[in-house]
Parts: C-alpha cells; sequence; structure tokens
C-alpha cells in the first residue's frame, strides 16, 4: 500500500529546482558585481543624469520645461505636449563602458553615421572630455532641428541633443555646447 504525498512537503525535484536556481542566480549575480568592478576607468557607477544639467541651463532652453524625466542610462526635459510636434527638448544619454570600448564607441558614432544625423556638418569639438564632436539632425516633418554633443571622459560617453522649436541652426548648436559643457563640468567619478 502507498501512502499519499503529503501537500505540504516538497517533492524531491522541486527542491533541486529550487537549489539550481539560486545557484544560478549567485552565480549570475557574482559575476555582474565582478565585472562592475573590473571596469577601467573614471567611472565606477553611473552619475545622476538629471543632475549633470542644472534647473537654470534648462529653463533657459526649454523655458516650459517641467523637469527631468529620468530611465535607466538617460534624462529628458521637455516643453509640454500641448506645444505642437516641434517642441523644444534636451536629452542626456550616457554610457559607461570600459576605456577602450567608450573609445570605439565614440569612433564608431564619429565615422559610422548613424541614420538621420548630417556627416557633412559635423564638427569636432576641444576641451570637452577626452574627445567630442558635434553634429545636427536636420529638421524633417514633426521634428525641429537638433543639435548633439557627443563627447567622452575616460569610461564614460556622453550625448546630450536639444532640439530647438524652430530651425535655428546656431542657436541648437550654442544650446547643445552649453549644456554638455556644463555636464562635463558635473561628471563626478
Amino acid at each position: 500500500m502507498t501512502t499519499p504525498a503529503d501537500p505540504a512537503k516538497p517533492s524531491r525535484r522541486a527542491l533541486i529546482t529550487l537549489t539550481a536556481l539560486l545557484v544560478v542566480a549567485c552565480a549570475a549575480f557574482g559575476a555582474w558585481r565582478w565585472w562592475d568592478r573590473s571596469q577601467e576607468g573614471e567611472f565606477t557607477a553611473d552619475p545622476d543624469f538629471c543632475r549633470l544639467v542644472t534647473p537654470e541651463t534648462v529653463h533657459r532652453l526649454v523655458p516650459e520645461s517641467y523637469g527631468g524625466r529620468a530611465d535607466a542610462a538617460s534624462c529628458s526635459w521637455a516643453a509640454p505636449r500641448e506645444k505642437g510636434a516641434y517642441r523644444a527638448n534636451v536629452h542626456l544619454f550616457a554610457s559607461r563602458l570600459t576605456v577602450d570600448l567608450a573609445r570605439k564607441d565614440i569612433r564608431e558614432q564619429r565615422t559610422g553615421g548613424e541614420l538621420g544625423w548630417e556627416k557633412d556638418t559635423q564638427e569636432e569639438l576641444s576641451g570637452l572630455g577626452d574627445e567630442a564632436f558635434l553634429r545636427f539632425r536636420p529638421p524633417t516633418p514633426g521634428k525641429a532641428i537638433t543639435a548633439q554633443v557627443v563627447f567622452r571622459r575616460s569610461n564614460i560617453v556622453i550625448h546630450l541633443a536639444y532640439a530647438r522649436s524652430d530651425d535655428d541652426r546656431q542657436a541648437a548648436r550654442a544650446g547643445a555646447l552649453d549644456a554638455a559643457r556644463e555636464a562635463a563640468a558635473r561628471l563626478t567619478g
């Protein structure tokens, strides 16, 4: 005669599965912590992206902005949607890598030519991180002129884009440069 299994007692297979899952999770966490500690470069943690550009600068560039909206690797400040398709915004995106990967990333950004960015107006910048350049996205239906500064400092690459509600290319360039310089100065490792 067999006795029915106690429903409150876990089966041997369930215990083995649970143990295996815990071992895999601990190994993955340990590998991630090792990778994070082994990253060469000045930055061992991500900065607070929304604090890299001051509220005063954001207000000057996007007067109607209602504060930064952060996610895992970026911060955005934008005019309210009611302002229409051509609404101004500032968007900061960052990648923390190894120094070699950061160099490779900015080289690919500079030469690979992402879709939508002008190639013939790209401008090398000095005095902004270890290397930097500026590029434009021309106005298209539904989008205004955008100037983007891409710069690398040690093992972090920052993309700072400023889109205007008009087609003033020089104002877009000046605003993107101002915000990028401020972000570079406020970066701490």
